[in-house]
């Protein structure tokens, strides 16, 4: 028994140890996000470019007036990968919304990575909602949309290097 508990902090070790360096990766890669989207905003702005939808977020003073906090901003109901891809062909990185899965009782997350539309199972499990275990730990979609609008979504795929920062 003491050999399993000895075991157990072990891999705990291991495991915030993981954690740390994978902070440290996203961190790195936040501040380089944060520059080229500070470097973009000053070439949008030399050229005259004026983003609305990022306007009309800097100007919103109360975390609950975020569009992320609306469902109907995002959630799109039951709608094909094909759809999701056309609804948001043109939009910005992060772009996103959230439809009905083909997988019964999951739903899908689309999200606009590069000029790509890329597709995220949610997967819904006795302890909540969330893109894989142990990560599904949200009560309600929102409650998810709200957790990644901050945090990447890298920590499960390499290719996702962006957040839910702009519903649809």
């Amino acid at each position: 028994m003491k050999r399993t508990a000895i075991e157990a902090f072990n891999e705990t070790i291991k495991i915030f140890q993981e954690q740390g360096q994978t902070q440290e990766k996203f961190s790195k890669e936040y501040l380089e996000h944060f520059r080229k989207g500070a470097w973009q905003k000053k070439i949008n702005e030399w050229l005259g470019i004026k983003n609305e939808t990022e306007d009309q977020y800097a100007l919103m003073k109360d975390e609950d007036d975020l569009p992320h906090h609306k469902e109907r901003t995002w959630y799109v109901g039951k709608i094909n990968p094909t759809q999701a891809e056309e609804m948001l062909n043109s939009k910005w990185d992060d772009t996103f919304l959230i439809h009905e899965s083909s997988q019964w009782g999951c739903y899908a997350c689309s999200v606009v990575v590069g000029s790509d539309t890329k597709h995220c199972v949610i997967y819904r499990s006795a302890t909540g909602l969330g893109f894989v275990e142990p990560y599904n730990l949200y009560g309600s979609l929102k409650e998810l949309v709200l957790h990644y609008q901050h945090t990447s979504l890298m920590q499960h795929n390499n290719a996702l290097t962006i957040t839910l920062a702009h519903p649809m």
